[in-house]
């Protein structure tokens, strides 16, 4: 479901370097602002001409009281905006929900592919279900260029706490196209699954696409897109 044309205010707490290239900022949690893991939120300054990409998926979950967005550093004047907020600065929600059913099914086991910023919405879903214990199967597998995973002190001590999580982290630096589609493809050899991809275009279409190849039906896969702007 989507909430569209609301106006709920924002109050920046906090802007995290998450990494060299990744930056988080965190607000405080408006009052009886209720979302579901794997949601995104489109947002706006009080100065409204900023152009650029303005949806992001949460990273926060819904058991914590922040909401936090998570975004590779970008060049658009929202983006570079964006990059530059202070304790104290006022933001709005202008749209927020889910349109392509991108929540996790608990009555499934569940794989989540996470190309580099594409671990923010599963950051999101793997906190809640450690929050409440959750007992479905998930296992992620999250493709970054480096060696520098954000969230990665945080993931492993969930998959601790929860050993129906299981987690795989691939540098893809060095890794040629043939061998990394030969690589995604022997992780995920049971098609009888919810697939949940996340990350760069390009990445989420070619790994659409070989899951397609590997005998996952479409019907079974959900995508989140991010936009390199």
């Amino acid at each position: 479901m989507v909430h569209k044309n609301v106006k709920i205010e924002l109050l920046v707490k906090q802007l995290r370097q998450e990494s060299p290239e990744f930056i988080s900022v965190v607000f405080e949690r408006p009052i009886n602002f209720i979302y579901e893991a794997g949601d995104w939120i489109d947002v706006d300054f009080v100065d409204t001409s900023y152009s650029g990409g303005k949806t992001y998926s949460l990273s926060s979950s819904p058991t914590e009281n922040e909401l936090t967005l998570s975004f590779r550093e970008g060049i658009s004047p929202f983006k570079k905006k964006l990059q530059s907020v202070q304790a104290g600065d006022k933001m709005y929600i202008s749209q927020y929900g889910n349109d392509y059913g991108f929540h996790l099914n608990d009555n499934r086991s569940s794989v989540l592919i996470a190309g580099g910023i594409g671990i923010a919405p599963f950051r999101s879903m793997l906190k809640e279900m450690f929050d409440m214990r959750a007992k479905n199967d998930v296992q992620l597998v999250y493709l970054n260029k480096s060696e520098e995973f954000l969230f990665q002190d945080e993931l492993n001590e969930w998959r601790r706490g929860l050993p129906n999580i299981s987690i795989q982290y691939i540098v893809t630096k060095d890794l040629k196209r043939k061998a990394r589609e030969k690589l995604l493809q022997s992780l995920v050899r049971n098609t009888a699954h919810s697939y949940y991809i996340a990350g760069p275009s390009g990445m989420v279409s070619s790994t659409f696409a070989l899951l397609e190849k590997s005998g996952v039906t479409a019907k079974d896969i959900r995508v989140d897109n991010f936009g390199l702007y």
